[in-house]
């Protein structure tokens, strides 16, 4: 008999008691049984989860490849720079790893839940091999569990608590009662209908008199968007599983001691640690000045100042003014003008209220790619978060990473975020695509032509901001939308549905024809478009 034949025999999806209480106290029956080895200071964890830990390490084994795609994914979530202080709730805990990873980079407080008894007396056995303390095992369901925390993980969960070892019966239900016990942030995996697990299992079918809803990604990223205040996927885990990240707050405050407070905590908008990079850790805090037209940025270094020489290139109301700035010991300050209006991302239903309401907003976002070209700067961070609406018209913000073409500056891992281009130097023209493709109406084709040609990394590189606004212009647009107004939630380039790796030789492709256009540019503004491809 094989494992998914004597699940079905041991414990079928009827909501009978009998099965529901063996689920309980076994629901890691058909995982790798779990074990400890310990060397000296360091333990290897077996079970379903398998990994080593040292005071100072910790590593997946090589035979489990899904909990080394997960850390990678999470890496950013637990640096010691954005844990230090914070509480964690590590839901379905199994063997620790996450916990033992929050704890090892300076979580103030970890919360192991689950309802294994075994798995959380291996967490216990191995903490005190480690001599630490601030792990605390829980034998506890969810819905009995009322103690919010920072950053809260739901790895592997969410089909489990649809209608298996929970009964919200709805994945609106799911993602409220993990809201409510998020402060900060919640990194949730999502498992799809046709999961291996699921498949075998029948989580979505155990307790089928509380089913209220379907159990689907749209109804999964709807309730997201209902109760956080950001959301995005961060990638996948597997081919049916996607790890997203969901904040509560605008912005992280993180009220570290490495630049010094210019004013007083209530002041501070944000705080965090912007990269580590050659060996120099680069912080932002962002305050409100007494002045309510007025902010003040202090960088590690001199990136204020770089961000205020930046600045001074572009003129007009799509950036933001600035009106003075200096460079002090160990950090750098600029104040500038404070953007009244409301991030992209909170203002959809305004820029996108109709097609032609959109368009108009698309061709300002063009212009704005055509004022930086003018002006020879490479914004190289352009994403969702970055672009402001005040008044109905967009404000490029965060030109800290910024360079010229003339002068090249600091490129740390990770800029442009979700909306970098897949491979090779960031590319705002195709950025900035990926930022449009994000505020028009999921499912819509009205603005295909456009998105085809911005996210087309051969193009986007050396397309002329002309043939863009040609293209808008083109369009022909209805008054109503097609499809309903709901929006698409931010993925990264590889965990977009379809994403292809740039073809071979693409790079020395774009150097020719970038090459090929500086010498026929006057040529080039006259002739007819080209052919579509």
């Amino acid at each position: 008999m094989n494992i998914v034949e004597k699940l079905h025999s041991d414990s079928t999806p009827s909501g009978n008691a009998q099965a529901d209480n063996a689920l309980w106290s076994q629901p890691n029956k058909f995982a790798r049984p779990p074990g400890i080895e310990v060397n000296g200071a360091s333990v290897t964890i077996h079970g379903y989860q398998e990994f080593e830990i040292s005071p100072r390490n910790i590593r997946p084994r090589p035979m489990d490849q899904p909990l080394r795609r997960k850390k990678k994914l999470a890496q950013v979530f637990f640096e010691p720079d954005f844990l230090a202080g914070k509480t964690v709730l590590d839901i379905g805990a199994n063997g620790g790893f996450f916990s033992f990873w929050a704890c090892q980079n300076g979580a103030r407080q970890v919360v192991s839940l689950d309802m294994d008894k075994a798995y959380l007396a291996l967490i216990r056995e191995a903490q005190a091999v480690l001599g630490w303390r601030r792990i605390r095992p829980i034998h506890a369901k969810l819905q009995n569990w009322q103690e919010p925390a920072d950053l809260v993980l739901a790895f592997a969960m969410v089909h489990w608590l649809y209608s298996c070892t929970a009964n919200y019966g709805s994945l609106e239900a799911v993602v409220a009662k993990l809201a409510g016990l998020t402060r900060s942030i919640l990194l949730i995996e999502w498992v799809a209908p046709d999961d291996a697990a699921i498949l075998g299992f029948k989580h979505t079918e155990w307790n089928p008199g509380v089913d209220k809803a379907g159990y689907n990604v749209e109804a999964f990223e709807g309730a997201l968007r209902q109760h956080f205040h950001k959301v995005e996927a961060i990638g996948p885990t597997s081919a049916t599983r996607m790890l997203y990240a969901c904040r509560r707050q605008c912005h992280e405050v993180t009220l570290h001691p490495h630049l010094p407070m210019l004013a007083p905590a209530e002041q501070v908008i944000s705080s965090r640690c912007l990269c580590d990079y050659k060996e120099t850790k680069y912080y932002s805090r962002v305050y409100a000045e007494a002045s309510t037209d007025r902010i003040i940025k202090q960088t590690t270094l001199g990136l204020a100042l770089h961000e205020a020489e930046i600045l001074k290139r572009l003129q007009g109301e799509y950036f933001p003014r600035v009106v003075s700035a200096e460079q002090r010991s160990g950090y750098s300050v600029v104040i500038m003008e404070r953007i009244h209006g409301a991030e992209l991302a909170e203002s959809l239903a305004e820029v996108a209220s109709s097609p032609t309401r959109l368009a108009a907003f698309l061709r300002e976002g063009l212009a704005v790619l055509s004022q930086l070209r003018i002006a020879i700067v490479r914004h190289r961070d352009i994403r969702l978060e970055n672009l402001w609406v005040r008044n109905g018209h967009p404000v490029l913000i965060d030109f800290g990473w910024a360079e010229t073409e003339d002068e090249a500056y600091l490129s740390p891992g990770g800029l442009g975020g979700l909306e970098r281009i897949p491979e090779g130097p960031t590319c705002d023209v195709y950025s900035m695509g990926r930022v449009f493709e994000q505020i028009i109406p999921q499912n819509s084709k009205l603005f295909a032509p456009l998105l085809d040609r911005m996210l087309d990394p051969e193009w986007a590189r050396f397309e002329p901001i002309t043939e863009l606004e040609q293209i808008l212009g083109n369009l022909s647009l209805p008054e109503k939308w097609d499809v309903p107004l709901v929006f698409p939630v931010p993925r990264h380039a590889a965990a977009r549905p379809g994403a292809q790796p740039i073809r071979t030789g693409v790079l020395a492709a774009e150097a020719a024809r970038f090459w090929k256009r500086c010498r026929g540019y006057y040529r080039k503004v006259f002739r007819p478009s080209r052919p579509s491809r």
